[in-house]
């Protein structure tokens, strides 16, 4: 069980804005780089997945998906890069804002994991307010993401943040805590 070749590596805080890494990078992380670039703004995400004529990220999409990609996440599945871009279109279309804190990520062999906090506006939820949701982000590739899962807390990222429901599920949790 001690594979040395499959033991992740941690890397904690690799910053790069622009999504490339540093010159003596893997080419995984470079992928993970891009990546986490694309998703790291809401005007670097609507760039890349949105169809804006001449749009040069619009191609990151491309370099960092295959094109039968499955996207996963605790509401919905999609299946291959053209519904998922139409699916990231239609979700992005009421958010304010939204940014990414990445803390780490580990990245295996055709696989990494990232540890990231999602800090998001939606015109439709919590009355605009400042919403901040942890998760992780498992993918899986060869030499582009074929494989997306996002896991996070959906009552923290939508239902305690719609008026009724939100009331009664925070005194719920309130409950539960003791």
């Amino acid at each position: 069980m001690n594979n040395p070749t499959f033991a992740p590596k941690k890397i904690s805080n690799v910053s790069s804005i622009n999504g490339l890494s540093e010159p003596n990078a893997t080419s995984s992380e470079q992928l993970i780089q891009r990546f986490k670039s694309i998703y790291s703004r809401l005007d670097n995400t609507k760039a890349a997945c949105g169809k804006i004529a001449g749009n040069p990220q619009q191609v990151l999409l491309e370099e960092v998906y295959s094109e039968n990609v499955t996207f996963k996440d605790p509401i919905h599945q999609i299946e291959g890069l053209s519904a998922y871009r139409s699916y990231m279109d239609s979700m992005y279309s009421n958010v304010v804002s939204c940014e990414f804190t990445y803390h780490e990520h580990w990245i295996g062999e055709n696989s990494a994991t990232i540890k990231w906090d999602m800090l998001f506006r939606h015109r439709k939820l919590g009355n605009g307010k400042l919403i901040t949701v942890r998760g992780i982000t498992h993918v899986r590739f060869s030499d582009r993401i074929d494989y997306h899962e996002d896991v996070f807390d959906v009552g923290a990222m939508l239902y305690e943040h719609i008026p009724l429901l939100g009331r009664m599920l925070l005194k719920l949790k309130a409950r539960l805590a003791g």
